[in-house]
């Protein structure tokens, strides 16, 4: 099969989130599928740094307009009808809705924030999502869904009929394991000036990601324990009200925002905490925990969404909504050393069954059985 890939997000310059899973299933069907081949198009030819991941992949770049979403509406239909492009693959919830229709297409879905969190997305990806998810869920020919959770909501939302689904669950880099705690310390607080009593949360800053409940259980704690709150994450948006909270705080010597950090340290800024709290309202998948697992620490997680389903037993699971369920657990993880190294024991067989490996392996099933189908 020669299968077109909608490769926008890789033009992202933050490699976290869409950008980070296609780069990780990308390269992980590079090892697996030497048959199929794949061409990836850009809506940009300059501005970011993406290498091929393998001799079966291609890529078609440079449009005539810089809004990525205009330019697969409009631009790519033209391009993918002169070229033989057997399936066309929509990495992050659209598709060219005026594809030609002999190019069969499958079509990824992340999660339905637009239809359960509205308030808290960026008006315009708002208005992408509303008027361009329901009409690409009903012209693709196949459905990947990283959850079951967001396969839930899309039958809720969209009721999509006779479409090949398949959950296709996100995995784990190989770059995060268990490693040496005192070392990643150092280096945290050689880089960042961080202390070595170290909560952290990963996501990026904006009200889905619940930031503001994990500081309200922070001061909580705060007095009764040593640790400093660290939060790694994109700038993000609508998060004025809390910034300006933090700032005014007590504790706000022990509170680092540290924005948005590389690849290559997250993996250390895992190994240097002693806790990681997900207290996320809502998540198709949610990476960070099973990364953080990976790592051999300690996660206390949302019971919402797909974070019960991905985290399995593996997490203390406490109700976001609620910041004195979170300082309770955040007390409890850190001073009951026997349940805190069960958590760490079993975080990491629980992350040990996510790999991209094994994404990749559905991912060509799902596009065989797509071209299959008639």
């Amino acid at each position: 099969m020669r299968i077109g890939v909608d490769a926008r997000p890789l033009c992202a310059l933050e490699t976290s989130g869409i950008p980070m899973f296609l780069r990780s299933l990308l390269k992980a069907l590079a090892v697996v599928d030497k048959k199929n081949e794949y061409v990836l198009y850009f809506h940009k030819d300059k501005g970011f740094d993406y290498e091929l991941p393998g001799p079966n992949f291609s890529r078609h770049a440079g449009s005539l307009t810089r809004y990525g979403s205009l330019w697969l509406q409009v631009e790519l239909p033209f391009r993918l009808s002169k070229e033989h492009i057997d399936i066309f693959w929509g990495t992050q919830h659209i598709l060219p809705l005026a594809m030609p229709s002999k190019i069969k297409s499958v079509l990824t879905v992340h999660d339905f924030v637009y239809c359960v969190f509205p308030k808290t997305m960026r008006p315009l990806n708002l208005l992408i999502n509303h008027f361009l998810i329901p009409p690409s869920v009903k012209k693709s020919d196949g459905i990947a869904v990283v959850s079951g959770w967001t396969l839930k909501d899309m039958v809720q939302f969209l009721n999509p009929q006779n479409k090949i689904t398949e959950i296709v669950y996100n995995g784990i880099g190989e770059q995060f394991y268990r490693r040496n705690s005192i070392e990643a310390k150092k280096k945290a607080h050689d880089i960042f000036g961080l202390p070595k009593e170290l909560i952290l949360t990963v996501g990026t800053f904006e009200p889905r990601k619940n930031i503001a409940g994990l500081f309200k259980a922070f001061m909580q704690v705060a007095d009764k324990i040593p640790h400093h709150l660290a939060v790694i994450g994109q700038k993000g948006w609508k998060n004025e009200e809390i910034r300006a909270e933090i700032e005014h705080a007590k504790i706000k010597d022990r509170v680092h925002l540290l924005g948005y950090v590389p690849d290559e340290l997250l993996p250390t800024m895992y190994a240097a905490a002693d806790l990681f709290v997900f207290p996320s309202l809502y998540e198709g998948f949610g990476l960070p925990p099973l990364e953080a697992m990976a790592c051999g620490i300690p996660v206390i997680a949302s019971n919402v969404s797909s974070i019960p389903e991905v985290v399995g037993d593996a997490a203390h699971l406490i109700d976001p909504y609620n910041p004195d369920d979170i300082a309770n657990g955040i007390s409890k993880v850190l001073t009951d050393t026997n349940y805190r190294f069960n958590l760490i024991n079993r975080g990491l067989i629980q992350a040990s069954g996510f790999t991209w490996q094994k994404s990749a392996q559905k991912m060509i099933e799902l596009f065989s059985a797509v071209d299959a189908s008639h």
